[in-house]
């Protein structure tokens, strides 16, 4: 069998043993090393690479054209607008040797339960993102962001907490 056909089967079994434990996957996504603890529902066109693991909570909605990668644990009631970058690791920037050559620094990130995350937001490495709290869309979180707090910006700020 044709390795790219192998590819499909696969995929389309492991979508398949997923469903039955409520995780909806849909066309043209593509996923590895991910641990799914409960229900969950991803749109088209996203793509989750663990590194070592992504580990997602119960009740986890994630919009079309996401790309989620490294080692990251995402709580439950967790839902995540369209475009959204969750990178867990980048590039060194040692001065005198390039940047392609340097090894990647790679931190995990943790995003509590019961957090909305608007679209087109960017989580970098490092960052831990309490339980309650809100991102707004288009922000670029660099650092830690508290509980129920509400973040926007570039950096992302918290410019008031939830009542």
């Amino acid at each position: 069998m044709p390795k790219n056909i192998q590819t499909k089967v696969r995929l389309f079994i492991q979508k398949l043993l997923l469903r039955r434990k409520g995780v909806v996957i849909d066309n043209n996504c593509t996923f590895s090393g991910v641990n799914f603890t409960g229900k969950a529902k991803v749109e088209p066109y996203c793509r989750l690479t663990g590194d070592p693991v992504i580990t997602i909570g119960n009740n986890f909605y994630m919009n079309a054209g996401c790309h989620i990668q490294g080692e990251i644990i995402i709580g439950n009631d967790v839902q995540i607008g369209p475009k959204t970058v969750i990178w867990g690791r980048d590039h060194g920037i040692k001065k005198g040797e390039l940047i392609r050559k340097q090894p990647r620094v790679k931190k995990p990130i943790k995003i509590g339960n019961d957090v909305w995350i608007g679209a087109n937001s960017t989580i970098l490495k490092g960052v831990c993102i309490g339980n309650g709290a809100v991102i707004g869309a288009g922000s670029v979180v660099t650092r830690d962001i508290p509980e129920n707090a509400i973040a926007v910006g570039n950096p992302a700020k918290v410019i008031k907490h939830r009542e």
